[in-house]
């Protein structure tokens, strides 16, 4: 009996499966940041407006249908953050870009599972109409050979150009994955009230005048000791809702708009690199300078005036002990993209999608009219089958929420988002806008059928964005459990363009030459084919005998731009000749100086690529030049009295407008902002220094004053007419500036 007891425990015993070993843990937080430039020729057709061909368009190899670009003002970049706990790889990969197409992303996620990468990817755009186009695919009128309407403001879908950005994203994203460091998290917002506007005005019926968000938000990482503890910022991401519409859609030059100007900006006074992360910017266009600074002189005052308040929510962002476990989640939903799934009845709205949909009518009060869906008329998109499953995708880390939505999100469905969320748990929500796809504008039904510009560029009717609301909140009601796939879009092959020789060696053209502060510095060489690549130029100023980098800040030396405009121009042009062998290809470098531009010698190093035959590299370095005082502090004098009886002068420097081509809206001369705080069209404010004046004939000596913004005497104590007189180089401003010419002005007390 015994014995057989013991059998039958041995059965049991041996039919029982082993126990489950625990799940693992999640460890600490661990981050990094790498920046690529996406090497995009310029020559490129600009994503976002519908631009028109004007009467001397070069032409490109690169372009097809729109203009194309002529020259580059801020290169466009991949940045990526990484971040993983053990457990979870997430890969946020910032472009500048004005969309993400599922193209993109696709050949994205098949060039990185190519490079061994596993990580999950989150990827948004700046949405910046100066970026490269050409990444999205055919949404054709009808059928298979109506008009593609995405090349209307796109030009047509370019597999070269997208395999190019992928080169550069897999690029960061190994390089930020192969340098983690354990990282601790903060979250702080600001108002940004100034720099955005409510630019739909037919919603006002359904939600108020300047309904928008205002808020920058910035999530902190800082790196951490192995207690934990905080030792250094490490990156950030700033959230903020900005269209990237400042410069217009006859701009040639390729840039990154004001979204990278707040970025750049922001981590020139931060010290480290941002990351800049779309907001409900369906609703929204930006604000510009209160002194009328317009085109690139708008992206740079708006930006360092944006980086102020970026910093601050930095500094309130400062993070605590990292924890010891963190949570990192990435949950993806496949959304189907049909009529049928939205909701629609057969006939209310076409089965595949439409575009150009009227809705809304003309009144005199915006908004006031409510189309009903019976109403509203579309073109119908190009059958597409089966349904594509476009991807929602959810990140978590640690308190923060992150939702992608894919197209142009407005302010009432981005609300929605967030306190559809709540139930996460999440205390900052971050609806990241123009990410993972891109359908057009995404809003909610009363918004949409109001009519206006953005239901025309909305692929999916009215019904889309509350369809995408429902979908997040099944996704957030069974978040922990098996999730619909997304659909991966087709990968059409990369056919590579061959690069033009050029008809001759790489040599300067046009050496720069002195000039006193205020004068724009001109470098032109003759280089390569831009397939070959932008040349990289840098600024150098001689130091000790040697010449070394200028730095553009304690962290950004000066490369291109925005401090340097590079500009291209190739003979014959590819319209006159676009099957020639070779060209010449000239490329111009414009160095506009500041009042503060520090005195010294400078040169210019250009370093490409060129093909003679062969291709090579090429360096090619100017002669140095002399930058010397202004002696144009002698503008517009004008002289007053302050309150408590002391005489103040005013100076300017000569105006300096932006000024345009003759024939079309691109900036052409005088980009940099002299003074954040003065209308460009009346000059640059004289500052700093001492004045040495007579005052009604007795000597006297003024000195600055911040406070009243001018060069003020001693109280005077008697009323009357008041003369001031200054002789040429009378005054010296703090950087050393002169007068040239005599000064007078007159002031009554």
């Amino acid at each position: 009996m015994p014995s057989r007891l013991l059998v039958l425990t041995c059965l049991v015993l041996c039919a029982c499966p082993p126990a489950e070993p625990p799940p693992p843990e999640p460890g600490p937080l661990q981050a990094a940041v790498a920046t690529r430039r996406l090497d995009i020729p310029i020559g490129i057709t600009m994503g976002g407006y519908a631009r028109a061909r004007p009467s001397d368009e070069p032409g490109s190899p690169w372009a097809r249908q729109m203009p194309a670009s002529r020259g580059l003002h801020t290169e466009p970049t991949v940045r990526v953050i990484v971040m993983t706990n053990g457990l979870t790889r997430v890969a946020f990969i910032r472009m500048d870009t004005t969309l993400i197409s599922s193209t993109l992303r696709a050949r994205t996620q098949a060039a990185l599972k190519a490079a061994g990468e596993s990580a999950n990817v989150f990827m948004h755009a700046t949405h910046s109409h100066s970026s490269p186009a050409r990444i999205m695919p055919p949404a054709r009128l009808g059928g298979p050979t109506g008009t593609d309407f995405v090349s209307l403001v796109m030009d047509h879908y370019d597999a070269e150009v997208e395999d190019r950005m992928t080169q550069a994203i897999v690029a960061a994203t190994v390089e930020a994955f192969a340098n983690l460091k354990r990282v601790s998290v903060g979250v702080a917002s600001v108002d940004g009230s100034d720099f955005n506007n409510d630019r739909r005005c037919e919603n006002d019926p359904v939600y108020g005048a300047n309904f928008r968000d205002t808020a920058f938000t910035v999530l902190r990482l800082d790196e951490v000791d192995d207690s934990g503890a905080p030792v250094k910022p490490l990156t950030a991401m700033l959230h903020y809702p900005m269209h990237g519409t400042v410069l217009g859609s006859e701009n040639t030059l390729v840039s990154t708009e004001i979204t990278g100007a707040v970025e750049l900006y922001s981590g020139d006074l931060l010290g480290v690199p941002v990351m800049f992360v779309q907001g409900a910017a369906g609703d929204v266009s930006p604000k510009g300078s209160p002194f009328g600074h317009d085109a690139l002189q708008g992206l740079e005052r708006q930006g360092r005036a944006a980086a102020v308040l970026v910093k601050q929510a930095f500094d309130a962002a400062a993070p605590g002990t990292a924890k010891a476990q963190s949570r990192l989640d990435f949950r993806e939903r496949g959304v189907t993209l049909s009529r049928e799934a939205m909701g629609y009845a057969e006939g209310e709205f076409p089965e595949f999608g439409g575009i150009q949909c009227a809705a809304g009518g003309m009144s005199a009060v915006c908004g006031s009219i409510k189309s009903t869906p019976a109403e509203v008329s579309c073109l119908p998109l190009e059958p597409r089958r089966p349904p594509f499953k476009t991807a929602m995708t959810l990140v978590r880390v640690d308190d923060v929420a992150f939702v992608s939505s894919p197209g142009e999100l407005g302010t009432g469905l981005s609300r929605k988002f967030h306190s559809t969320l709540a139930p996460l748990g999440a205390t900052t929500v971050f609806a990241v806008g123009y990410s993972q796809d891109h359908y057009g504008y995404l809003l909610e039904e009363d918004d949409w059928l109001r009519g206006g510009y953005e239901p025309t560029v909305s692929a999916w009717g009215w019904r889309f964005g509350p369809y995408l609301l429902t979908e997040l909140e099944q996704f957030v009601a069974t978040v922990d459990d098996a999730q619909p796939a997304a659909d991966v879009a087709a990968l059409p092959a990369v056919e590579a363009r061959t690069r033009t020789d050029s008809t001759g060696p790489a040599r300067v053209v046009t050496e720069p030459l002195d000039g006193q502060r205020l004068t724009t510095h001109v470098f032109e060489f003759e280089g390569g084919d831009p397939g070959l690549g932008a040349p990289q130029v840098s600024l150098e100023v001689e130091q000790g005998g040697a010449f070394v980098p200028v730095q553009a800040s304690a962290t950004r030396v000066v490369v291109n731009g925005p401090e340097l405009i590079l500009r291209y121009a190739a003979t014959p042009t590819f319209k006159a000749q676009p099957t020639a062998t070779a060209r010449r290809f000239v490329w111009s470098v414009q160095f506009e100086t500041l009042p503060t531009t520090p005195l010294a010698t400078y040169r210019l190093v250009a370093k490409g690529r060129i093909k003679n035959g062969t291709e090579s590299d090429y360096s090619l370095i100017s002669r140095g030049f002399v930058v010397s005082a202004s002696t144009s502090a002698d503008q517009r004098a004008a002289a007053r009295f302050t309150a408590d009886g002391r005489l103040a002068l005013e100076v300017r420097f000569p105006p300096n407008p932006t000024e345009h081509a003759s024939n079309r809206d691109d900036p052409v001369k005088n980009f940099r902002v002299r003074d954040a705080d003065a209308d460009p069209r009346e000059g640059a404010r004289v500052k700093g220094g001492t004045v040495n004046a007579t005052l009604n004939g007795a000597a006297t000596t003024l000195t600055w004053s911040d406070t009243e913004r001018a060069y003020v005497s001693e109280p005077q104590s008697s009323a009357g007419l008041f003369t001031v007189e200054v002789a040429a180089n009378g005054l010296t401003d703090g950087a050393g500036n002169h007068n040239g010419l005599a000064l007078s002005a007159t002031a009554t007390r």
